[in-house]
């Protein structure tokens, strides 16, 4: 960002978002002591934030022990603008239909800088799918749904996320070779589908495809997930044909024509 711009930020917001990133990806309640070194900041320096926002409801205190945790009213605003998506009101009864013929999780999934964001889950209860949650980010490359995402980006664009994000390794079937997730995302491409075989959580197994807007843009990625026991390679060719044709369904309900986008 130029000086230029920077002159009309106010620092204090910025620190206060800070704040509330920093508890949503601690997951759990914090003490002001636990915060206050993670973030660097003084104890009353972050007493003071706190105070503000549990005054506006963003946050609240457990009055036990003291902790402090984020409210649902950062779940209601960020539901609101889900709830405002032609993306989400498109797409959740096909979804729907998916995770009901299958009996397992289905996600919905969007890139946004760089990091696939899940912004829709629909599982059948118990699930072993408990890495998800609507809301959470994750590193694409291993995830069928954040491979699609990155198959359909330009070169550059790809280039810069592998750079900015790394590849980090969740388990032995992540993929962490430039050269070779390259060489997956050109086979993604042609054949439409992504697979993720325990390449985040070891027991979880998926397959995911593509939702193109009117101009043939991919803008988001649905995906069945499930426990390798019931959802082995196999199995996820036979899912990967309906999750193609849901994901169909939705880009048509955007405008996208196959024939159109030929030409």
């Amino acid at each position: 960002m130029t000086d230029k711009k920077s002159r009309y930020l106010v620092k204090s917001v910025i620190k206060a978002f800070q704040i509330l990133e920093t508890m949503s990806k601690h997951n759990e309640e914090i003490r002001i002591k636990d915060l206050s070194a993670i973030m660097e900041m003084e104890q009353s320096t972050i007493h003071r934030f706190l105070m503000t926002l549990s005054h506006l409801g963003y946050i609240e205190q457990n009055s036990t022990n003291g902790k402090y945790r984020l409210s649902l009213k950062l779940f209601e605003v960020g539901n609101s603008l889900i709830h405002s998506l032609d993306l989400h009101s498109l797409s959740s009864p096909i979804l729907h239909e998916l995770n009901k013929k299958f009996g397992e999780t289905v996600h919905l999934v969007v890139l946004d800088k760089g990091e696939a964001v899940f912004v829709n889950k629909l599982a059948t209860f118990p699930t072993l799918v408990t890495y998800s949650y609507i809301g959470k980010r994750c590193h694409a490359h291993c995830l069928a749904s954040g491979k699609i995402l990155l198959a359909y980006l330009p070169q550059d664009e790809l280039d810069d996320i592998i750079k900015q994000k790394g590849l980090p390794r969740y388990t032995d079937n992540t993929i962490t070779d430039v050269k070779e997730l390259k060489e997956h995302l050109t086979k993604i491409r042609r054949d439409g589908v992504a697979y993720d075989l325990g390449e985040l959580e070891p027991l979880v197994n998926c397959a995911a495809a593509p939702i193109k807007n009117h101009t043939g843009r991919v803008v988001a990625a649905a995906s069945v997930s499930g426990p390798s026991s019931r959802l082995d390679p196999d199995k996820l060719k036979e899912i990967s044909i309906d999750v193609k044709e849901a994901t169909s369904t939705i880009s048509e309900k955007f405008g996208y024509s196959e024939n159109r986008n030929l030409y």
